[in-house]
């Protein structure tokens, strides 16, 4: 079934299939989430969300989010984009938390990792450091695919529904 999502400040609006990760809904509808989110691994709180309207449509939040996010955060409708699924049909607005605002909420998290990283040995630094290179690269390669084809949804989800309105209106004219 069809939930209407819409996403804040920047308005991006859409239909998506309930049982969708939220962080593939903004990928798919092309809003500005989760740039460098790990995808779920557990890694980084990059992709954080406040859910203004349609909480109640999202799945509760699991060990990974409590782990990143404070009670507080959790409290007021903080979810994580990479681990938040649509269980329900509605509409959800979320708010999109910039990083440097999440990072300040929860500092703790990027504290313990740079001191991990600071103590491992220098082969591991830079494996680490190539892969996220990697993992950046990836990054920024799907937001050059995924953009035209965002667009190219949007514009076919236009199309139909001017055609089935002006099917309907047709309908309407016949009886």
């Amino acid at each position: 079934m069809p939930v209407t999502i819409t996403f804040e400040p920047s308005g991006v609006t859409g239909v998506v299939a309930t049982g969708t990760y939220l962080i593939d809904a903004a990928k798919r509808l092309g809003a500005p989430v989760g740039a460098g989110c790990m995808r779920g691994k557990g890694a980084c709180a990059s992709c954080v969300v406040q859910v203004a309207a349609g909480a109640d449509l999202l799945s509760p939040p699991g060990t990974i989010e409590e782990s990143f996010l404070t009670p507080e955060q959790l409290q007021q409708s903080y979810r994580l984009a990479c681990h938040a699924k649509l269980e329900g049909d509605g509409d959800v607005v979320l708010r999109v938390v910039r990083r440097s605002a999440a990072d300040q909420e929860n500092p703790h998290v990027y504290r313990d990792l740079t001191k991990d990283f600071n103590n491992l040995p220098l082969q591991k630094k830079i494996s680490t450091l190539l892969q996220l290179e990697a993992i950046t690269v990836s990054e920024a390669m799907n937001a050059a695919i995924d953009k035209p084809l965002a667009f190219g949804a949007k514009t076919f989800d236009k199309w139909t529904n001017r055609a089935r309105s002006s099917a309907r209106s047709k309908e309407n004219q016949k009886k």
